[in-house]
């Protein structure tokens, strides 16, 4: 097994993009990535923003779109994935009030996978991104294991975040390899406490044992690690590099 990169979650430093989209890719390069998960295109279009990667040094290879965008503009999503050269496409959030119950889940479900087999005829592998809420019940079944079973591999895989998982009472190495061969993204974010709300803090500074998840994303099949923080305590670009030197570190 070759080693896994690791790559950011703009979505973590949105307060620098969103003031200074090209400054804030250049900060990131600083921080010690060299690739990145979009949130985003800072309002421009694919190819300029393509154009801003590069000359900041950067490579996106994944990016973070919603469900109306991912079910009713498929074929404009297409196209920006590959303006921006990304090989996966994530839907990262999905509830109430369009996924309210288990019928409603299905349904979204099954949209999701149509999506996904027009993004997988050109090259781009749609996944879903979880929070605390998919590992919930309803009638007996997760609501994540629901998701993967009214849809395809091939039409939606795993972008499992380890820290909500984590944070939900579910093991994310237990997940891994559940489904492995289907969860080639994992968010790497780490988490104070159970508390409720939930303390994010920077990578291997919270409460998660990183060193088999590490290991279990290797041994199945896992593409990326990507670190992401939703809120931070101090400067957001220092969480972040932060990160960066904790997963530089790792023997991944």
């Amino acid at each position: 097994m070759g080693t896994v990169p690791f790559g950011l979650q703009l979505y973590s430093v949105r307060d620098y993009t969103e003031k200074d989209f090209a400054g804030a890719l250049r900060k990131v390069k600083e921080a010690g990535y060299d690739f990145v998960e979009m949130a985003g295109t800072g309002g421009l279009a694919g190819p300029a923003c393509h154009a801003l990667l590069r000359d900041a040094g950067l490579s996106a290879f994944s990016m973070h779109i919603g469900f109306e965008d991912t079910t009713k503009k498929t074929e404009e999503m297409i196209q920006l994935a590959l303006d921006l050269g990304v090989s996966y496409a994530v839907m990262p959030w999905l509830g109430p009030p369009l996924a309210s119950d288990k019928a409603a889940w299905i349904a979204c479900a099954q949209a999701l996978g149509k999506a996904g087999e027009a993004f997988r005829a050109h090259g781009v592998q749609l996944c879903y991104h979880n929070h605390d809420h998919e590992f919930a019940r309803l009638d007996d079944e997760c609501i994540f294991d629901i998701l993967l079973r009214e849809t395809s591999p091939e039409s939606l895989a795993a972008e499992l975040d380890c820290g909500w998982a984590w944070y939900a009472g579910t093991d994310p190495v237990v997940f891994i390899e559940k489904h492995a061969g289907r969860c080639p993204l994992l968010h790497i974010k780490d988490i104070k406490s159970t508390a409720s709300p939930p303390v994010h803090t920077e990578v291997g500074r919270g409460g998660i044992d990183w060193k088999p998840i590490f290991a279990a994303g290797k041994a199945a099949g896992v593409k990326w690690f990507i670190v992401e923080q939703d809120e931070c305590e101090r400067d957001s670009m220092e969480c972040v590099a932060i990160s960066a030197k904790f997963m530089a570190a790792q023997a991944i």
